[in-house]
């Protein structure tokens, strides 16, 4: 590489604990350094005017760090609900990684009177209504109102990870989707945009410009100081982010796209997001000397020689993975998977910090 890129500006380094520091987070994630790392924590006279939508974002965001079991979240159209576990919370003030450490006292003091009226979890919803929501908690087999002063508590406790919600990324075509909170998280890092100002079209395809884009803004480069000159494509003339791609391409990012065309409109395979991504890995230095590179995939014979050991490399980085042991590496890439693809890879960097 010419240049060592910015990993800095993408660090995921300490957010622990969950985002209302209620649970155990499963990696060492900062969301905030992604999202906007110097911003203060916001006052409570702010919270108390938080609209349905930013907590909603707020608490998709808080999914991201967290084993299944430990953390569920379920979105309807008018609602969200979430399940946070007893035992993670327990766990989270053992290990310091919990983000409110002066309620460790009597929540251990209360241990198991707390299972007794909630069960192995703690599940709260809120509920929009109209321009406003309600809030429940889910006690001795049935729903009950939340105040606001409670609630306003809890979120108190979420604004300590140091977060800003961006305007909009209410996707409503996103709701209930398995990448939800893969695509907030990028949204709200200006890593990737909407369709629409509410819609993600998550199950649609990427092409080669998008991905391009996406990914020149995850490597914290700057097209003033980066661009040397056009790239040796000989289709980018008018295209938009021309410059974007003659960086990426001289730091040896898409050298999978390796044709004397670049077709910034095909949409780009599976498999050479795998490639991509991993040589993005090594561009921002992570250590990858002990992971394995064994491509197990039954479809190995259909991937290009290229690209095998990049996606056996993020399959046992847990990445990425197949269906019924197959990869599809010649299948179209989708705005959902890439999402995920992408902030499982960032996540990586808080463990070389």
């Amino acid at each position: 590489m010419k240049k060592i890129m910015l990993a800095g500006a993408l660090s995921i380094a300490c957010f622990t604990g969950g985002f209302a520091g209620q649970a155990h987070a499963q990696e060492a994630v900062n969301v905030a350094s992604i999202i906007h790392p110097k911003q203060a924590v916001a006052a409570t006279s702010q919270l108390q005017a938080m609209s349905y939508q930013d907590i909603y974002k707020m608490l998709l965001l808080s999914k991201i760090g967290f084993e299944n079991d430990e953390v569920t979240i379920v979105t309807t159209k008018n609602s969200i609900t979430v399940k946070i576990s007893l035992e993670a919370i327990l766990q989270s003030y053992k290990d310091g990684t919990n983000l409110y450490p002066e309620g460790e006292k009597e929540f251990k003091e209360n241990y198991e009177e707390f299972k007794k009226v909630f069960g192995n979890a703690i599940q709260i919803k809120i509920t929009q209504t109209g321009n406003g929501y309600k809030s429940e908690i889910y006690t001795a087999g049935k729903w009950e109102a939340v105040s606001a002063e409670d609630l306003n508590d809890m979120v108190t406790v979420f604004a300590r990870a140091d977060v800003e919600l961006k305007p909009g990324g209410y996707f409503k075509d996103a709701i209930g989707h398995w990448a939800e909170s893969y695509i907030q998280l990028l949204y709200q890092a200006d890593m990737i945009n909407g369709t629409t100002a509410t819609t993600f079209n998550p199950n649609g395809q990427v092409t080669r410009g998008e991905l391009a884009a996406i990914i020149f803004r995850a490597s914290g480069l700057n097209v003033n100081e980066d661009y040397e000159g056009p790239a040796t494509y000989t289709d980018l003339n008018g295209f938009w982010g021309a410059k974007e791609v003659a960086i990426l391409e001289e730091y040896g990012l898409i050298d999978i796209f390796n044709g004397e065309k670049f077709e910034p409109k095909k949409p780009v395979t599976r498999e050479e997001m795998a490639y991509i991504t991993a040589k993005y890995l090594t561009a921002m230095e992570v250590d990858l000397s002990q992971v394995s590179k064994n491509n197990t995939f039954t479809d190995k014979n259909q991937m290009r020689n290229e690209t095998i050991e990049a996606i056996g490399l993020l399959q046992h980085l847990g990445i990425l993975n197949g269906t019924n042991g197959k990869f599809n590496p010649k299948g179209n890439l989708t705005r959902a998977e890439v999402s995920k693809i992408l902030t499982l890879t960032l996540m990586l960097f808080s463990e070389e910090e």
